[in-house]
């Protein structure tokens, strides 16, 4: 008798397209998971690297009793000069020694009793030291402790050249995304109410000047490159073009904005009028606001819907926090 073929019943088409389409359904439901998993690491790490800031701040207090400036001032015009920025200054105190020996920076060319004048022996200033190729390689290079993970954007900070040149600048450094706080409203180049200032003009605070409380006072938070498409530009590492302050279109092509931050309109804005004021505030890639450093040195997520007030008075919590001494007590936010 002949023994009868066997055959092994496989998959038929529809079968096949129900198990896909429930792989489907499950990659569906994982990939958002998966995603707030990630963004949850780069937070982490971008909370780990204001955290090493702050204390790098602290650090930098105790040897020279004041805080770093936001930036140290040189003569010139908007076109040619440059002035070195706080993060500069931090660099020893960050694990970047060797970096900030190599630029070997000088500050301002007039010596005043704000911030010690540092002249010859062979020190830099910013404008110079973008034209020597070897110390231009070094400030082109990406700066970990400076770059939030979750902010995508060019290495080098393409929207802010030094030297400016009238625009025409091709010169670019290293992006920040982390920005020091200099006042509640526009970003000022004297007196300024909160706790970073220009070495022109005022001298570098002491804690002690800190009236609300370090623990109520932010020092540093996060300027993202793009935001819904829009550019709202970061930072530079090293330092800015021209000494321009905020108000009116210089604010964003030129100064203190490539360093520093002010409270003039919300946390995420992506729209400040035909100046694009909004350049020259807080932003991140996070989801619902911003990573600050206090001036304790701890870090905490400001949400983009904390109270916020855009008039003319500093009026709301959102300012008492950026503001060194006004006086208001600030509760939860």
């Amino acid at each position: 008798m002949v023994p009868r073929a066997r055959f092994e019943r496989g998959f038929t088409l529809v079968e096949l397209l129900v198990v896909i389409a429930i792989i489907g359904v499950l990659i569906a439901l994982l990939l958002p998971a998966v995603q707030q998993a990630r963004e949850a690491a780069r937070r982490m790490q971008c909370t780990n690297n204001l955290k090493q800031i702050g204390i790098a701040m602290h650090n930098f207090h105790d040897t020279y009793g004041k805080l770093v400036p936001m930036s140290t001032e040189d003569w010139g015009n908007e076109n040619t000069h440059g002035n070195w920025g706080w993060a500069v200054d931090l660099m020893p105190f960050l694990e970047l020694g060797n970096t900030y020996d190599a630029l070997n920076p000088t500050y301002g060319n007039n010596k005043n009793d704000f911030w010690p004048y540092q002249p010859g022996g062979g020190k830099n200033r910013l404008h110079n030291a973008v034209n020597n190729a070897n110390l231009l390689a070094i400030m082109q290079k990406e700066v970990d402790a400076f770059m939030c993970p979750s902010t995508a954007g060019p290495v080098l900070n393409e929207s802010k050249p030094i030297p400016y040149d009238s625009g025409n600048g091709d010169k670019y450094l290293a992006r920040s995304d982390y920005i020091v706080v200099n006042d509640a409203d526009n970003i000022d180049r004297r007196d300024c109410d909160g706790p970073f200032v220009w070495t022109r003009y005022d001298a570098p605070l002491t804690f002690a000047g800190i009236t609300d409380g370090l623990s109520n006072t932010l020092f540093v938070g996060e300027r993202c490159y793009t935001l819904g498409g829009e550019l709202i530009g970061s930072g530079v590492v090293y330092g800015h073009a021209g000494n321009n302050e905020g108000g009116g279109a210089g604010a964003v092509t030129t100064g203190f904005f490539y360093v520093a931050g002010s409270g003039l309109l919300p946390i995420n804005s992506t729209t400040g009028g035909s100046d694009n004021d909004h350049r020259q505030g807080f932003a991140s890639n996070h989801p619902g606001g911003v990573n600050f450093v206090l001036g304790d040195g701890s870090v905490r997520f400001v949400p983009e819907t904390i109270d916020h007030n855009t008039n003319n008075a500093a009026n709301s919590t959102f300012e008492y926090l950026l503001q060194r001494n006004d006086g208001r007590p600030v509760g939860d936010y």
